[in-house]
């Protein structure tokens, strides 16, 4: 009469778990098992801090803030900076073809400009050609002529130059635009901060529509490259402009001595 009480008994210690090997001091141990496919977690990859400019609001971006880094950033430094403009007009005749380029090693620079321009009332073209050489104490300009003959000059203004780190290029490109915060994307492995425009019709006289524009800022606050392309009326034709603005080699950057630099010292002096 005793043994179903007996069987009732130990059904109840199996249900709750309750068996004659244990750990000592007689506390139960429960090992949650490994679920196959559970995600590891991972730490949250921290969002690179905005550069000078680059607003988180939504008052968009502050081009002179964004300027004034980009200067502060690459003055005094070697660094090379090339801006080119190219204007097409609808049936392939190229209007305007500039091209800029300056190194500076922190003390010389070595500045070239070639523009070649073809306004719709000549059929042939102009191509304006100088480079100039300075260091602190004088500047050098060499000027071909049309004749292929060769200017030097060393009475040069001084205030009419130089643009070392590009940041009045930037601020002449980017002015009038309505810019935005893209995100960022990464290039030969640097993190850059991306700005395009906001509306692809900016209110320029004459209008410019189509509006592509695309600005990549480095960590440091200075402006890594811009590409800007729109369509407009260039000497009254409808044309493709193409910008580009470039920053290459900081702290890298070498400014080569022109043999015309001694050239015109020797005849100047």
């Amino acid at each position: 009469m005793r043994r179903p009480a007996a069987v009732l008994a130990c059904l109840c210690l199996v249900l709750a778990g309750c068996g004659t090997t244990g750990s000592p001091g007689g506390d139960a141990r429960t090992v949650a098992p490994a679920l196959a496919g559970t995600p590891t977690p991972t730490a949250t990859p921290e969002t690179p801090a905005r550069p000078p400019g680059v607003n988180a609001s939504a008052s968009g971006i502050d081009r002179r803030a964004l300027v004034a880094a980009h200067e502060e950033a690459l003055d005094g430094r070697p660094v090379t900076v090339r801006t080119s403009r190219r204007v097409v007009a609808d049936d392939g005749t190229v209007i305007l073809d500039g091209f800029r380029r300056s190194r500076t090693d922190g003390l010389a620079q070595f500045f070239s400009r070639r523009i070649t321009e073809t306004p719709y009332r000549r059929a042939d073209g102009r191509t304006f050609n100088v480079s100039y050489w300075r260091n602190d104490t004088v500047t050098v300009r060499r000027w071909p002529d049309g004749n292929r003959s060769v200017t030097l000059d060393t009475d040069v203004p001084t205030r009419q130059l130089f643009d070392r780190t590009g940041a009045a290029a930037v601020e002449t490109i980017l002015s009038g635009y309505e810019l935005q915060y893209a995100g960022t994307t990464t290039r030969d492995g640097e993190t850059l901060h991306v700005l395009t425009e906001a509306s692809a019709e900016q209110r320029y006289r004459p209008l410019r529509t189509n509006v592509s524009l695309r600005v990549l800022v480095t960590g440091e606050g200075f402006v890594r490259s811009i590409t800007a392309t729109y369509r407009t009326d260039e000497y009254g034709r409808p044309a493709r402009v193409t910008v580009e603005f470039r920053v290459t080699n900081v702290s890298n950057t070498e400014v080569p001595r022109p043999e015309w630099v001694d050239e015109a010292l020797a005849e100047d002096g």
